[in-house]
């Protein structure tokens, strides 16, 4: 890949590497200096966060040996994947990656992958570019490769799937299935924000749940013939309903930001008060409606704390129950671009997007991307104007036609997948 426009201090140190590396530390190297703030929970240094790793530490040890006592089925296929798989594939197991453990599943490591994954996520932890950096670091990278390409070839591994290919430790077993000719896919769990020519392009195929989003990343530049549509689990497809819509109990989403730069292709940085500034947005316009109080409903990475010290009145109050309980007791939801608005249609509610735009982009400097730019399935409501009337209109706010078509599959890509896996094996 292209170094990463804007990133001007990583670009320079790292003018001798070759792109692989460059791109293989870029997720951790923006972490280390831009993921800093206290709005997010992993930053804070509570001591429940630092009970939290030290015990995730030393579980490593304890699901390995548990992993031993899990009977592995013969004569099945091997898929490596901590992705969210919504796919009939008969005769097979997946198995988790070795720095993923669960007390119930089957995971793909070894006491030698232990160490150095320890290793290497203490390296992470620190956020220091001079370990990242350093030859320690590579030589940890390079025998976690080599011990990964043994598990690979010893189990017969046929597939690997993975959530998203920016994390360090996906990046690199997606590169190991590549040498090895193990094809690989990137399973998007999400919406994304942005579309370019990098980011989920690193695998072999990339899998979405829809032809919808598959049209949106053939539009950027990825080959039609590496993207395979599957069903979502959950949101395959909606019947039309009648929405409620009205404002006796209004629940708004945040507009989280990423604390690591989402794009690869360039660095925009968001700086934090953008959290409270949406809120206020969004209160300004539901006073106007005669609304006296909402329920703010955080994304699962912020830090409640950063919002009850820093909005300035007690307008909103910090939902504290489940997604499913927070949308049942909801008469409406008020959000920016994000995958709420499908589980909000779930629970039969209206979703009103509300995605402020100035001198075209929006608080995160970033262009509106479909299908939230207001002329798919879902109106964009950047007025009060609009707002009222699609909080009165729903009919008109959500088209379950363009919804459904958004979503539908090629009915020929689940073969496709079967296919692709069982070549040669």
């Amino acid at each position: 890949m292209k170094k990463q426009l804007g990133n001007n201090y990583y670009n320079t140190i790292s003018s001798n590497f070759e792109n692989e590396m460059y791109d293989l530390l870029l997720n951790d190297v923006n972490a280390a200096l831009f993921d800093y703030s206290d709005h997010h929970i992993t930053n804070k240094p509570t001591y429940k966060n630092i009970l939290k790793r030290f015990v995730i530490d030393k579980l490593f040890f304890v699901f390995y040996f548990k992993n031993k006592l899990i009977r592995k089925p013969k004569g099945k296929k091997i898929i490596v994947s901590n992705a969210y798989i919504n796919l009939n594939i008969p005769d097979s197991i997946i198995t988790l990656p070795p720095w993923n453990f669960s007390p119930a599943k089957f995971s793909l490591s070894s006491w030698k992958l232990i160490k150095i994954i320890r290793e290497l996520n203490s390296m992470f932890r620190a956020r220091s570019l001079r370990l990242l950096l350093s030859d320690r670091f590579k030589y940890l990278k390079e025998v976690f490769q080599s011990e990964l390409d043994v598990l690979f070839t010893k189990n017969k591994v046929v597939a690997v799937i993975v959530p998203n290919d920016m994390a360090f430790f996906e990046k690199l077993t997606i590169k190991t299935a590549k040498d090895k000719g193990i094809p690989s896919f990137v399973y998007l769990h999400g919406l994304p924000a942005r579309y370019n020519q990098v980011d989920d392009n690193r695998a072999d195929y990339l899998i979405v749940w829809g032809k919808g989003l598959k049209e949106l990343y053939k539009n950027a530049g990825v080959i039609e013939e590496k993207i395979l549509t599957a069903k979502h689990p959950l949101y395959s497809s909606f019947e039309p309903v009648t929405l409620e819509s009205d404002l006796t109990n209004v629940l708004v989403i945040t507009k989280a930001t990423c604390g690591v730069p989402s794009d690869s292709s360039k660095l925009v940085l968001t700086e934090r008060s953008t959290v409270l500034y949406y809120t206020e947005l969004v209160k300004e316009n539901l006073k106007k409606l005669g609304v006296e109080k909402a329920t703010l409903r955080l994304h699962p990475s912020e830090s409640a704390d950063f919002y009850l010290r820093n909005l300035t009145d007690d307008f909103f109050t910090i939902d504290s129950l489940s997604k499913e309980e927070s949308l049942s007791k909801a008469s409406l939801v008020i959000g920016p671009t994000s995958t709420m608005l499908f589980d909000a249609l779930k629970m039969d509610k209206n979703y009103i997007l509300y995605d402020p735009i100035f001198d075209g982009l929006t608080l995160e400097g970033m262009p509106l991307v479909s299908p939230f730019t207001g002329d798919s399935f879902v109106k964009l409501s950047n007025s009060f104007e609009d707002m009222f009337y699609n909080i009165n209109n729903p009919i008109h706010n959500i088209c379950y036609d363009k919804l459904n078509d958004f979503l539908s599959v090629d009915l020929n890509d689940e073969e496709r997948f079967l296919k692709i896996i069982n070549a040669d094996k």
